[in-house]
């Protein structure tokens, strides 16, 4: 199973339906002041660098309701770890934020981590490891790169022509790369595809630090966990189990041999 589809765990109303214009469109509302300002002003200049979003037919502010492109072709996991998305995304991190915009804010509290690990019930020396992991998180949100915060393959589509397209825009924000690329791993990912993905990364990006980026992932991984966990639990999503279950068949192990990157 993927790991990181947090794209389903947002509050916003998502409904498909053809308008007027014999069009299939979707409306998302009530959406976050950031997706709505995402696509007042951002989508538009990020468009200039060829960084594809739907577009934006309709916005409604007193309602927070957004009309947009509907993006009819799925991306599946294989297809988001290679070389386009990573240009996109390079695209996107290399692209000077701009401080009116209104970004996500990104976190990795105690307390978030503590609600997780309750949650999760992992064996003692997994509850501490991971511990290490958010004590290292210091380093994702530090850094300055405009960022989608949910790039997982969820949220990729191809338009009839083919050109990817990113959206669900709930958690852009400024950060490290990392937080974009970890998704495009499937599952919890090991020591060698972070360090083989910074490596094909940096190759495209004007960042030029793999090893860094390689660690960051790692955390990021272990992020999620606690993000998916809390946010699942809180809004009393049906695949809460589901996705408790295989972190805990599987965390304990990834969290042993990796945890030698910090």
């Amino acid at each position: 199973m993927s790991d990181d589809n947090i794209s389903r765990m947002g509050t916003a109303k998502v409904v498909l339906f053809v308008d007027e214009s014999g069009h299939q469109v979707i409306e998302k509302f009530p959406v976050s002041d950031v997706e709505y300002s995402f696509y007042q002003h951002a989508a538009k200049n990020l468009a200039q660098v060829d960084i594809a979003t739907p577009t934006l037919f309709f916005a409604d502010p007193s309602l927070r309701k957004l009309r947009l492109e509907y993006i009819p072709h799925q991306v599946d996991q294989d297809a988001v770890s290679g070389d386009e998305v990573l240009s996109i995304l390079s695209r996107l991190h290399c692209y000077p934020a701009d401080p009116s915009w209104v970004y996500h804010n990104h976190t990795w509290s105690e307390s978030a981590l503590e609600k997780s690990l309750n949650l999760l019930a992992l064996p003692g020396r997994s509850a501490q490891q991971l511990r290490h992991f958010q004590q290292a998180s210091d380093a994702l949100f530090s850094g300055k790169c405009l960022i989608s915060g949910d790039s997982n393959a969820g949220n990729w589509g191809k338009r009839d022509d083919g050109d990817l397209v990113l959206f669900d825009w709930e958690r852009f924000s400024i950060g490290s790369p990392a937080i974009d690329l970890a998704p495009l791993i499937k599952g919890m990912g090991s020591i060698q595809k972070f360090i083989e993905l910074a490596d094909r990364y940096n190759c495209i990006s004007c960042h030029s630090k793999p090893n860094d980026l390689a660690k960051e992932m790692a955390i990021a991984k272990a992020w999620i966990v606690t993000e998916v966990v809390v946010l699942l639990n809180e809004r009393q999503k049906s695949d809460f189990h589901l996705y408790l279950n295989w972190y805990r068949e599987n965390l304990p192990a990834w969290l042993d041999y990796t945890v030698k990157m910090l």
